[in-house]
């Protein structure tokens, strides 16, 4: 009985040790997904009023479901944004994490062309 108690235990601690591996490797993961952050500098709403061209971010975003990329926008202006369905207000961030592939063209309220296209990709 002493050998069959020897080898549960051998077994149990195993167990645990692939367990903490598994959830140690699960971490990691998710610490790799990257974060595209997209930042309205303050008086950016103004610029644009006065006539001024503005550059926030390009015309296009890529994203890869492979790396598991979130797109992040950061409103750090005084003035409401749109992008999409979204109205993102001073001082917020609007996060999304894209599930699927595809090509999605948005409203968006701080491109002189109004659009914006995420294309997200494997």
């Amino acid at each position: 009985m002493g050998a069959n108690r020897g080898l549960r235990l051998i077994s149990l601690l195993f167990l645990l040790g692939l367990t903490l591996t598994l959830l140690w490797l699960q971490q990691q993961r998710q610490e790799a997904a990257r974060s595209l952050v997209v930042r309205v500098e303050p008086g950016s709403a103004a610029r644009m009023a006065a006539g001024e061209v503005l550059l926030v971010f390009p015309q296009q975003i890529n994203l890869r479901l492979s790396e598991q990329d979130t797109l992040v926008i950061r409103n750090d202006d005084s003035e409401p944004i749109t992008i999409g369905p979204y109205r993102i207000a001073p001082g917020q961030q609007f996060v999304q994490r894209y599930t699927s592939p595809g090509t999605f063209d948005l409203l968006c309220s701080i491109h002189a062309s109004g659009k914006l296209r995420v294309v997200v990709t494997r």
